[in-house]
């Protein structure tokens, strides 16, 4: 019998820091000091974060190896799927509604892609973001990076539902990649409240007021 488990691990405690002090970056940004946001957003570039995420979400540890399940769902032909393979902007906006931007697995503080693209637009040689290579971008924003994540997984039917889907970080949405919850030993998040343990967690509100206002701000599509 498998040991079940809520994701691959807590996140590492860099991310906490990271947050801190991109959130402080914007805190700054909104208030004129250009400089101390270009400072502190590199400041949340930690390598180690690097170290940490790139063994779950390039799926090389054996965290990630899936077990034996049987009675699975089969996966489908692409044409047998639902076709609609990402969310709208609309339930986007619904699924952050409900679950705010932390991840359901692991509880992570999560930062949507428009954001991180701001920031990037804002602050391109401190939030660096350009390279291809994983490994030359920031880390703390691609610890950070919201994903949309579908329970049942969408190549064995299941649908870009609310009742599907819920936000995920970066690691534990592509760690657990194509695999069921029952492959990962997830528990589903749905049956139990995942309540974060981060001291500011409260206070987090995925750096939307970064922009003009949130309801600006979530109305944008990826």
């Amino acid at each position: 019998m498998h040991e079940m488990r809520n994701s691959f691990g807590p996140p590492h405690p860099l991310v906490f820091e990271a947050a801190t002090l991109l959130a402080n970056a914007v805190d700054a940004h909104l208030v004129g000091n250009i400089d101390l946001a270009h400072d502190l957003i590199l400041r949340a570039d930690f390598a180690e974060l690097g170290d940490w995420l790139d063994p779950i979400w390039l799926r090389k540890t054996g965290e990630t190896k899936p077990i034996k399940v049987d009675g699975l769902p089969p996966v489908l032909p692409k044409d047998q799927r639902d076709p609609a393979r990402m969310p709208n902007a609309k339930m986007k906006r619904a699924l952050i509604a409900r679950d705010g931007h932390h991840c359901r697995f692991c509880s992570m503080p999560v930062i949507r892609a428009e954001v991180r693209k701001e920031i990037c637009r804002l602050y391109p040689e401190a939030a660096r973001w350009t390279s291809p290579k994983e490994t030359d971008q920031h880390r703390g924003l691609q610890a950070m990076w919201l994903q949309y994540d579908h329970l049942m997984v969408h190549s064995r039917g299941g649908p870009t539902s609310l009742d599907n889907m819920v936000i995920a970080c970066a690691a534990c949405n592509f760690g657990r990649d194509r695999y069921t919850l029952e492959e990962m030993r997830f528990t589903d998040p749905r049956t139990d409240k995942r309540t974060p343990s981060w001291a500011n967690a409260d206070s987090w509100d995925g750096l939307e007021r970064l922009f003009p206002s949130t309801k600006r701000a979530l109305k944008q599509s990826v």
